[in-house]
């Protein structure tokens, strides 16, 4: 990496390092994060105004065969909430990575208070220069993770080198194709924790050595949940909410070009 390459990556490291850090501390039994695929859509429940997108994420992972009894690459772990949970639902063997050391102990923490440490290896990593040999995965899971990453060179070489031939690689990513997070970039620029807005065309012109790419986009008028979701929510808001997603199932399935200004888009690249 050049000089500004290199500010950058330990300007993000600091951030998240000191974020982890602040974390909250470690329960007795499976975390808060794996649970969030039992939930109901976020105007039902009020709990995650996410779990919709999560949910049909993996939904498009489990109609492709999903994770059990695979090898899988939790790609950009953080604490490790999702590498515990394939392990937890059928995944052979685990392992992650993550830029934030601090993120990285606090998972280890966790897969050793779940008894998992036989399944489940996290590491401190850099996505640009990843410490595996040569086909390892059959399958690689990320979420909201290339709008840090896909600024650093060689990161796309990198993962396709890790995965074996013909695995698959699954990203749950907001890109700035969405109208509304173009403009939001716009507004707020650069920011410490590393995010930089990214277009399906970014990902076509550097994932350009997988065989395959496919990006599926999802929620367009119901991306207003980011703005009216609250933990608990009224009637009202929940009403409103439904709405917004039945009438985004009508759209995309009158127009289906609409599906690529998609605020968030599940990313499928085969090696």
């Amino acid at each position: 990496m050049d000089d500004r390459s290199t500010a950058i990556r330990m300007r993000e490291k600091q951030y998240h390092d000191a974020f982890y850090a602040g974390d909250s501390p470690l329960p007795e039994v499976v975390i808060a994060e794996v649970r969030e695929l039992s939930l109901k859509p976020c105007y039902q429940t009020g709990r995650d105004k996410y779990s919709d997108n999560k949910m049909a994420f993996h939904e498009i992972i489990h109609r492709d065969g999903g994770w059990s009894g695979k090898h899988v690459l939790d790609y950009a772990c953080g604490r490790g909430s999702w590498a515990i949970y394939y392990a937890l639902t059928g995944a052979q063997r685990v392992q992650g990575f993550d830029i934030s050391e601090t993120a990285i102990q606090r998972g280890r923490e966790r897969v050793e208070r779940q008894g998992l440490a036989d399944r489940v290896d996290l590491r401190a990593m850099d996505a640009a220069r990843l410490d595996y040999e040569d086909e390892t995965f059959e399958m690689v899971i990320g979420t909201a993770v290339l709008h840090h990453v896909i600024k650093y060179p060689q990161v796309f070489e990198e993962l396709h080198r890790v995965m074996a031939p013909g695995a698959k690689a699954y990203f749950l990513e907001g890109l700035a194709d969405f109208p509304l997070f173009r403009l939001w970039w716009k507004i707020k620029g650069e920011v410490p924790q590393g995010d930089v807005p990214i277009f399906s065309r970014d990902i076509h012109e550097k994932a350009s050595m997988f065989s395959k790419i496919v990006i599926h986009g999802d929620t367009f008028l119901y991306s207003a949940k980011t703005m009216l979701w609250k933990p608990s929510m009224g009637r009202g808001r929940k009403s409103l909410l439904k709405v917004l997603k039945a009438i985004d199932t009508f759209l995309f399935r009158v127009c289906p070009v609409l599906r690529r200004c998609g605020s968030f888009s599940y990313i499928v690249l085969t090696k």
